[in-house]
This record gives structure tokens, C-alpha cells and sequence, in this order.
């Protein structure tokens, strides 16, 4: 322990000054360590910085004790900010009684600013482990003691990040599991190696989050009462010792995190990871695609759903269209759609009743028809392309086979060579291993090219045109769920605007599915318009208003005016 004999800190202080003590340990591990809550460092700083108060004839009159908060600077520890605004504003403090300097600063241009603060304030800083004299001379031995404390804690972190990031990159993960997974330490060669698992208990639930969005019939909303509903929670803390529920907020990290694809992703790079996989790529992939959809098509989990949200907008100044409630005298409660721009003042839409939207969208439906003579023509063209496709398929097929045997040969042959002496066991290991990764590469490739992917397709296609031949009907036919889907996939973005009748469509932005198709029938109408003109003589120009008025008859309106 420091004496008074060894330093002149404090001489400022007469005795029976006031004393406020400043206790801080940056770790919550230094905290969680004995019976006492407060673990052993705490109340050892306390014993030295009371002892030190007492030589001096300090009395205290409180402490401040940060526990576990780790802050490089001092604006984010609320415990020192409470107690420097008790010093300003109550001026009734003579000193600050702290057990080292690098427990209050850990940044030299902080130090600075508060020296020089308590100084205009009349309080002295005391150190039990690093005391200065109230001079220049201790001023400059507490700048150069801040200077260190800031060198010794950047370099500290500098090593633990070069640490952290070298784990990464063999494949280990740095921080803590994510959920699903857990750390363990296992014993290899009689050692432990620190290492993560799948959860036995919460892995396949975690999957099971994936295989449910991946259909694109579940919401965030949905998703998190699901997961309620199995059981799923966080693993226990010491806030929460039974775990808690999920977030949407962290529903929505999980799905886009590569964790769970066996990467260890870190500060921006991606590394292959040792832990096991929890999803497979493919699966991965198309959670990917139906949350990249859903973002464009502007929906998100609110207190109201509806199929078309997402779907229709403006007309006039192309925002989207939000649900709003409305309650009428008898207190029933019915729904408009409301430009979102209109609700800034930015636009004029009035209101549209949300039955007479789902009207005219479903009457729209019907402009994705063909008739079957054109069907079959498509299925035609298809299959005369599939045909072809097929023949290239069997040749490439033919040629990885001749590689995957090439490949085979080779293998056996280096196996038989090892163990010889005129040939290095290493060159012979690693010619191995790089012709086992090409078997691997063309086995895949074999895998793309089965037959089965182009009758998949051919199926998909068929289904697609038996839809397109009636298609009000089986929009009309469709649940909610099966609606929405229909939408995105379809329309992807439909413009409405209102008449004297009520809402309208005027344009429509084609989805994925139905846009290459619809743009193949109006190449090929356009074609087919082109001939009539020239064996006519007629003058005739496709324009897709007349699309718009053919809509608007069969919903019961009036037709633009040419």
C-alpha cells in the first residue's frame, strides 16, 4: 500500500474533506468469480481506496461502482457520468478516490479533458496504485501514466483482434456460437481444444425456421409464434436464466446469416468453418430469394395483412399502398388502402376500399390468359428445345464420365505408388487430394445435368400454361396465402388509380414467373400484328392502354376515350 511518506497527493485536501469513490472493473468474468456478486475485485479496489481516504482524513459520502463495463471511453460508462455530474452541479466533493489510473481512463485525450475539469472544479483526482503530486511535475507524470494505460489497451485489443481474426481463418469461430450451436471443449490427444457443436436441443428447430420461410407462406410475425409455439428460445444468461423468447429483429438476423452454412463470417471476409452445417445451400438460396422478394415488393411484418400488401401501388406517384383502419358510427371496423404519399401530402389518391381493390385485381387477373391453341404452340417450341438440350445433356454426360474413370485410373495409381521410395509420400498425398476435389466438382456437374432437371422444368412450364388458361378462376379459387404468392410471382407490381367507379389498374410490372412468358406472347402478338398489317394494308399499332380498357369494360366502367 502507497503511504503518505511516499507521495504529496492530496496535500490540497484539508482534512474532514468529502470523498466520493470510483470502482470499475471492465470484464462481467471479474465479476462473476466468488460468492460475493460483486466477485473479488470490487471489493478489493474498495478496501485500498477507503484505507487511502482514511491517511488522508477523507470522509466518504458515496461510491460509484461500474461493474463489468467495458468502454474504451469515458462517455460510455453511466456510472462515471452520474458522478461527474454529481461534481459539477452539487459542488460538494473535495476528491475522487480511484485504485489505479487505467481503471478510470483508458484514453489519454479523455484524461485530459476531466484533469483539467476537476481542476477548475476544486477536486482532486487520487490514485491509491499510481499516485501524482498536485504540481507540474505530477501533471506531467499523470500524462505520461494516461499515455501508457491508452498504448497498453489499443495494443492489447490489436492483439486480441490479430487473434481472433487468425481463428477465423483456420476455420474456428471467434465469438460466441450462434444459436443453434454450442462451444464446448473437447479432448484431443490429451489436450483440450476448444470447439462448437450443433445444440441438441435447439439445432433442428432452428432449421425448421429456415424449411418454414422457404416456402413463402410464413411472415416474421408467424415465424416467431411458430418457434414460441416449439419451444425455441435463447440459451440461458445470467439475466435470463430459463433463455427468452426470439425477436423478429433476431428471426431476421438468422435467415440471412451464412453461419449456419458452415462460414465463419468475420469483419467483412468469409472463412470455411470446422463446425457443421445446420442448412444446406439450396435451401439457404431460396430463404434468400423469398426474403429478397418480399424487400422489394415493400412488405413487412405490421399489426394488419393482407395478400395484396406489397403488391398494388400508386398510380400516380408510384409509392406503395398501406393498409388503414377505419371505424364507422355503428363501430365497425372496416379497411382502406392509402397512398403512402398521399399520407405525406405529396399526392391526391383518395382512399381505396379494399373489397373494390380485390376486385379489380382479381378481374385482372384474367389478362395472363392464352388460349390453348397458343399453349400448345409453346409447349411445342418447348418440348423442340428441351429435345435439343437433351442431346447436348447426353454428350456432356458421356464426356464426365470418361473423366470421372480418367480420374479413377489415376487415383488407384498414385495409392499403388505410396509407401515406394523413389516417390515422395507428401507430392503423392496431395496429387490425391487435388484429383479427389475434381471427382467431386464433375460429380456435381453429372448431378446438373440429369434428365430429371429438364422434365422438372418441362413440368414446371406445363403447370405454368394450364394456370394461364384459366387464370381468373384460379385466382379467384386461391386461399389468401395462395393469392399472395400468385401476385408476387405474377403481377410482382400492379398501378392503381381511382375513377368515378372506384380503383382501377393502369399498369402492371410483371413478376418472375409470368414476365418472360407475357413478354414472349407480345413479341410474338406484336409479330403476328406486323403480318396482318402488311397483307391488310392496315396501319396497326398494339398499345397496352387498350390492354387497360379491355380491363375496365369487364369491371363494369367506361372505357378511355382514344
Amino acid at each position: 500500500m502507497t503511504s503518505r511518506k511516499q507521495t504529496n497527493q492530496g496535500d490540497k485536501i484539508t482534512r474532514g474533506g468529502r470523498a466520493v469513490l470510483y470502482l470499475r472493473v471492465s470484464d462481467p468474468k471479474q465479476v462473476n468469480t466468488d460468492y460475493d456478486p460483486e466477485g473479488n475485485s470490487i471489493p478489493a479496489q474498495r478496501k485500498a481506496c477507503m484505507q487511502l481516504a482514511g491517511e488522508l482524513g477523507l470522509e466518504v459520502v458515496e461510491e460509484y461502482v461500474e461493474p463489468g463495463k467495458s468502454a474504451k471511453t469515458i462517455d460510455r460508462r453511466p456510472r462515471f457520468n452520474t458522478m461527474m455530474e454529481r461534481v459539477r452541479k452539487r459542488r460538494d466533493v473535495d476528491a475522487i478516490v480511484i485504485y489505479m489510473r487505467s481503471r478510470i481512463f483508458r484514453n489519454a485525450a479523455d484524461a485530459a479533458l476531466t484533469r483539467r475539469e476537476l481542476k477548475q472544479l476544486g477536486v482532486s483526482l487520487l490514485s491509491v496504485k499510481d499516485p501524482t503530486a498536485d504540481s507540474i511535475s505530477g501533471d506531467m507524470l499523470a500524462g505520461i501514466l494516461d499515455v501508457v494505460n491508452e498504448y497498453q489497451s489499443r495494443a492489447a485489443g490489436d492483439d486480441i483482434t490479430y487473434k481472433m481474426e487468425a481463428k477465423a481463418q483456420r476455420g474456428g469461430t471467434p465469438n460466441r456460437a450462434r444459436l443453434g450451436y454450442l462451444n464446448v471443449t473437447e479432448t484431443v490427444e490429451g489436450r483440450p481444444v476448444r470447439t462448437v457443436i450443433p445444440d441438441p436441443e435447439r439445432a433442428q428447430l432452428v432449421k425448421a425456421i429456415f424449411e418454414k420461410y422457404a416456402t413463402g407462406r410464413f411472415t416474421f410475425v408467424q415465424l416467431r409464434q411458430a418457434s414460441i409455439d416449439a419451444g425455441l428460445r435463447t440459451r440461458p444468461t445470467k439475466a435470463y436464466p430459463a433463455g427468452s423468447e426470439l425477436s423478429i429483429h433476431a428471426i431476421g438476423k438468422i435467415l440471412r446469416d451464412r453461419y449456419y452454412l458452415g462460414k465463419v463470417p468475420y469483419k467483412g471476409q468469409e472463412y470455411e468453418g470446422r463446425h457443421e452445417a445446420l442448412v444446406a445451400p439450396e435451401l439457404f438460396e431460396q430463404v434468400q430469394q423469398v426474403l429478397y422478394r418480399q424487400r422489394n415488393a415493400g412488405t413487412r411484418d405490421r399489426k394488419w395483412q393482407h395478400y395484396l400488401k406489397g403488391t398494388v401501388r400508386c398510380a400516380r406517384c408510384r409509392r406503395l399502398l398501406t393498409l388503414e383502419r377505419a371505424k364507422s358510427k355503428t363501430g365497425r371496423f372496416y379497411f382502406y388502402y392509402l397512398c403512402l404519399g398521399r399520407a405525406e401530402g405529396a399526392c391526391d389518391l383518395p382512399r381505396l376500399q379494399v373489397p373494390a381493390v380485390e376486385d379489380q385485381v382479381a378481374v385482372h387477373s384474367a389478362t395472363l390468359g392464352i388460349d390453348r391453341i397458343e399453349a400448345d404452340r409453346v409447349r411445342t417450341d418447348l418440348a423442340c428445345a428441351l429435345e435439343a438440350e437433351g442431346a447436348v445433356t447426353t454428350a456432356m454426360r458421356r464426356e464426365l464420365e470418361r473423366e470421372l474413370r480418367r480420374i479413377t485410373i489415376s487415383e488407384e495409381q498414385c495409392v499403388e505408388l505410396i509407401g515406394h521410395p523413389d516417390w515422395p509420400t507428401d507430392m503423392l498425398t496431395e496429387k490425391i487430394r487435388r484429383l479427389r476435389d475434381q471427382r467431386e466438382a464433375i460429380t456435381a456437374k453429372l448431378k446438373d445435368a440429369h434428365s430429371d432437371r429438364l422434365q422438372s422444368a418441362q413440368g414446371a412450364v406445363g403447370l405454368l400454361l394450364e394456370l394461364l388458361a384459366s387464370p381468373k378462376r384460379v385466382y379467384v379459387e386461391a386461399s389468401d396465402d395462395q393469392r399472395r404468392t400468385l401476385n408476387q410471382i405474377c403481377f410482382g407490381t400492379l398501378f392503381l388509380d381511382k375513377s368515378q367507379f372506384g380503383p382501377m389498374v393502369l399498369g402492371v410490372e410483371h413478376g418472375e414467373a409470368a414476365g418472360p412468358v407475357i413478354r414472349f406472347m407480345e413479341r410474338r402478338n406484336a409479330s403476328g400484328a406486323a403480318l396482318a398489317s402488311r397483307a391488310t394494308g392496315n396501319d396497326y399499332q398494339h398499345h397496352p392502354s387498350q390492354d387497360n380498357a379491355l380491363i375496365v369494360r369487364e369491371g363494369g366502367l367506361e372505357p378511355p376515350r382514344p
